[in-house]
């Protein structure tokens, strides 16, 4: 990670609000070089090979409709009270629209995105976007604005462009997020991201009265000034960065959350994000963090190998369990932004069907019982797992510099550890697998290892 970089960034995030103990939009920012080990096109190709399906199944990959300076509702399939997450094209006036170029990778990310969250969320929901054009309501509508100011006002200016967009856009009825391809205007040399999300105790209020279910809040992803635009046929541009910059919209990760990087009785928030592992939204902060990154989560075996919420405990979790963090606070699962796959159909896959197919997905991680010394058994149990998996493979790990590295042939759900594991962590992944697919997840890490003989009459686990 350049830290360079993270702190211009960093010095973006002001909050709007700055009233003891009230609601505060803050402004997070990322580079590729923040989040780059994620790649969502694999994943999806992967997880449509799994379910039997092929590259036509879904939303499609490239746009049809009539470029629009204003908002379908003609072929629109959603209420316009419903929440919706709004696609919009914008360049500054001394600048050409090049909106042609840029709406075949707009339109992919939105396939992309939907159908790896589909997978994530065990074949239950998607994000609800704003979709219809007169080829049919597969398609986004995909809104152009023409900034009124020259390059120089919205150059890497996050809030410069964001309120020019949200005021072209106007009342479009009901909650509504944008998600804002700005052309031309990083000066980094590469894209970057922005975008809003809620912090302070109300972005935490589990349910429907979370503000982040009232929308108006935007995402932004700057594209190299200079740089050409991707043109027909482009296959996506940064859809793990797309979907990083809409997720902090919806709500995450909050300052409470069990791996937030947010140094705790900090009232400046800088931060946004998670430690945990290779996910959307974890990535390694700089030194003020409340945890360096530790990879926890990934990459792990499976159809699907990175994480949409490493252990599904800080942001997102289809079936949280009583008591936990994202029972008893905001969960993006339950955003207004996010519908059933069978009211966003073909959004979360399989074509025009309703009924997206079902991977495997954690509901309660993976346990290891036994003590954490030399020559006792560990033995994993494979955790809770909804969508029926039929059967489960293993994989022990230890912890080696701050990273997980797989154990050559521990591959069973008992594992010995050895003279190498002494002083080392050990966790275990879970693959669990059915019909539609293979899903991935990991135990919490032991305690360290230590060069300790059983004691006398002591038995292992069974």
């Amino acid at each position: 990670m350049l830290r360079p970089t993270l702190l211009v960034l960093a010095a973006l995030a002001l909050p709007v609000i700055v009233a003891p103990d009230s609601p505060k939009t803050t402004v997070h920012g990322e580079t590729p070089k923040d989040i780059p080990n994620l790649n969502l096109i694999d994943t999806v190709q992967t997880a449509r090979a799994a379910a039997g399906e092929s590259a036509a199944d879904g939303i499609p990959a490239a746009w049809c409709g009539d470029e629009t300076t204003s908002n379908g509702t003609a072929n629109a399939p959603f209420p316009a009270d419903a929440a919706q997450i709004k696609v919009v094209y914008a360049f500054a006036a001394d600048r050409p629209n090049r909106a042609a170029g840029w709406q075949d990778a707009l339109q992919a990310n939105v396939s992309i995105v939907n159908r790896y969250l589909a997978a994530q969320a065990g074949g239950t929901k998607a994000l609800r976007f704003d979709m219809g054009t007169r080829c049919g309501p597969q398609y986004v509508d995909l809104q152009v604005v023409a900034l009124p100011g020259a390059h120089a006002a919205y150059v890497d200016n996050f809030r410069a462009v964001a309120q020019d967009v949200q005021k072209a856009l106007g009342n479009q009825g009901g909650a509504r997020n944008a998600v804002v391809l700005a052309d031309s205007l990083s000066s980094i040399g590469s894209e970057r991201g922005l975008a809003e999300t809620i912090t302070g105790p109300s972005g935490e209020v589990p349910g429907p009265q979370n503000p982040h279910n009232n929308g108006a809040l935007t995402a932004v992803l700057f594209t190299k000034d200079g740089g050409e635009a991707p043109g027909a046929g482009a296959l996506g541009f940064w859809p793990e960065g797309f979907l990083h910059e809409i997720t902090h919209t919806l709500g995450a990760v909050q300052w409470g959350a069990p791996h937030s990087t947010q140094p705790r009785g900090q009232q400046n928030p800088a931060y946004g994000h998670c430690w945990q592992g290779v996910d959307v939204m974890c990535y390694a902060e700089d030194q003020g963090a409340a945890s360096q990154l530790v990879n926890e989560c990934g990459p792990v075996p499976g159809a699907i190998t990175v994480s949409f919420d490493c252990g599904r405990d800080d942001y997102f979790s289809p079936a949280p369990a009583p008591g936990s963090y994202l029972a008893t606070h905001w969960n993006t699962y339950d955003s207004a932004f996010l519908a059933p796959c069978d009211q966003i159909a073909p959004a979360c896959g399989g074509g025009e069907v309703t009924e997206a197919p079902t991977v495997p997905t954690p509901k309660r991680e993976p346990k290891i019982k036994g003590s954490s010394r030399r020559g006792a058994t560990l033995k994993a149990t494979p955790g809770e797992w909804i969508n029926q998996p039929t059967s489960f493979k293993y994989r022990w790990q230890r912890l080696t510099k701050n990273k997980w590295v797989s154990i050559s042939g521990a591959g069973r759900s008992k594992y010995r550890p050895s003279t190498k594991d002494i002083g080392r962590k050990l966790r275990v992944t879970v693959a669990a697998t059915n019909d539609d697919g293979t899903m991935a997840t990991a135990s919490a890490p032991t305690k360290r290892v230590v060069n300790r003989p059983a004691k006398a009459g002591s038995r292992d686990p069974k």
